[in-house]
């Protein structure tokens, strides 16, 4: 079920305002444990389209949370923060998460990702998704209960 925020944003309506690289697993959580929540950062520039982003996102599937940074970055982007339960969906939420917002502003081209242990950005799909993001976690679980 879409809210009326939804409805009210069409194609392009964030155009030229979301940056094509997100950040995942880089922040800590707000609403539980790192274990069990991962999340997401977009950035946009200025204040009311990260506003509109962030109705836009916390009505496009159930999320834990989204909120907004109370100020620009140096670079005068806002960030945008999704909680996203970890489970065995994560991946395909994360990518209609992407999908929707990239309907919003078809300048954005490829989706970029940076990750925790990975500050460079790198081209978003799948595999890079499990390799980078899964995978550390995994390892990190295992340092941890060893």
């Amino acid at each position: 079920m879409h809210s009326e925020i939804n409805e009210s944003l069409q194609k392009d309506d964030l155009r030229g305002h979301v940056k094509a690289t997100v950040s995942i697993d880089q922040y800590k959580s707000k609403l539980g444990e790192d274990k069990n929540v991962v999340v997401l950062a977009f950035k946009c520039k200025d204040k009311a389209p990260s506003s509109e982003l962030s109705q836009f996102l916390e009505s496009a599937l159930s999320l834990m949370d989204v909120d907004i940074s109370p100020g620009p970055d140096t670079d005068g982007y806002y960030s945008v923060y999704v909680e996203i339960e970890r489970d065995s969906k994560l991946l395909s939420k994360i990518q209609r998460l992407l999908d929707d917002t990239k309907r919003l502003d078809s300048e954005l081209g490829e989706w970029m990702f940076t990750c925790y242990g990975n500050k460079m950005p790198q081209p978003w799909s799948a595999d890079a998704f499990n390799k980078n993001v899964i995978f550390k976690q995994i390892l990190i679980w295992l340092k941890r209960t060893l």
